[in-house]
């Protein structure tokens, strides 16, 4: 899940406070705006509600509410997509250790006795929040290619179990779009890693700017990116694939030095969709559809769009990296 990243840029962070005393929440509240940005909860549900709509950076969670257990509120955020990232500080009266111990097993970062003083409050918030920010950015890290900023095979493996799980229960076509670029190990050998390195990055800009906001896009492997187009019909992919083959001719790419390398960058796309007309048992099946469809690209001359279903096409032979 991806939360806004605030702390630490110059905007100020989201707390959420959780209490059912009314006096508590009332002190922590202006206690901690001085700060942050505030919101105030009397009870589970009401603030389970404000994390999911808002997504704070930071909960603190009372450990015994009126008629609620704060644990079970801590699971309730754990089992939200929404809300899973977000980290709980317990405010707790009980210095039993047990109990204390418990908060953390069950996944709190942090617990603060109350009361607690302003300034011990503090600290362990922006521990917490510095922890956060750092995790994140680990999170990140795991999931991006580090050469084009794209999302990796990691990352790209959630996101087509997600969007074809959505397919199936709302019922919406969503393409594969396999494209390669052609030519790499030539570039390679006769112009070095570095200007091969610098077409990959070329595609991956170009590939990016044609994307809507809701497709994703991944380096799949050396030469290799897949697109994921939710709402779209193999059909209306191919018109986005042919932007990006046809518009890759303008791109240019420089040497090291500057000067322009004496060569033009081309594409081979494979396209595959899972819809009522073409409906796929598996991402696996999907997925291998649209390696059919680029292999039969590279077999026609490479250079060019082709769609899985629209001619027959052979068995796959493209090897993924």
């Amino acid at each position: 899940m991806e939360r806004h990243d605030r702390y630490g840029d110059g905007e100020r962070a989201l707390i959420l406070v959780v209490e059912d005393d009314a006096g508590t929440r009332d002190s922590l509240v202006e206690l901690l705006a001085a700060r942050f940005d505030v919101l105030g909860a009397s009870d589970g549900q009401s603030g389970l509600v404000l994390a999911r709509e808002r997504q704070p950076d930071l909960v603190l969670l009372d450990r015994f509410l009126d008629h609620e257990d704060g644990l079970a509120v801590l699971e309730s955020l754990q089992h939200d997509k929404a809300t899973e990232s977000v980290p709980v500080i317990f405010l707790t009266g009980d210095s039993d250790e047990a109990t204390l111990e418990k908060c953390l097993e069950m996944g709190a970062v942090d617990f603060v006795h109350k009361p607690a003083s302003a300034r011990e409050l503090m600290a362990r918030i922006d521990r917490a929040l510095r922890q956060s920010e750092q995790q994140q950015k680990l999170q990140v890290l795991a999931q991006t290619d580090a050469l084009t900023g794209l999302a990796n095979f990691r990352a790209l493996s959630v996101r087509l179990d997600e969007e074809f799980k959505r397919s199936n229960r709302y019922q919406y076509p969503m393409s594969v779009v396999v494209i390669d670029l052609d030519h790499l190990k030539a570039i390679n050998d006769g112009m070095g890693h570095d200007v091969g390195n610098r077409a990959i990055l070329a595609l991956a800009s170009h590939l990016r700017t044609n994307l809507r906001e809701v497709d994703f896009a991944a380096r799949f492997g050396g030469d290799e990116f897949v697109a994921l187009l939710p709402h779209q019909t193999a059909a209306e992919a191919a018109v986005f694939a042919e932007r990006i083959r046809a518009g890759l001719r303008t791109v240019k790419v420089t040497r090291s030095d500057g000067r322009p390398a004496p060569f033009g960058l081309s594409v081979s796309v494979g396209i595959a969709d899972h819809s009522t007309a073409h409906p796929k048992e598996s991402t696996e099946s999907l997925l291998r559809a649209a390696d059919a469809a680029l292999y039969e690209a590279k077999r026609e001359g490479r250079d060019r769009v082709v769609v899985y279903g629209a001619t027959e096409l052979p068995p796959p032979k493209v090897q993924r990296h």
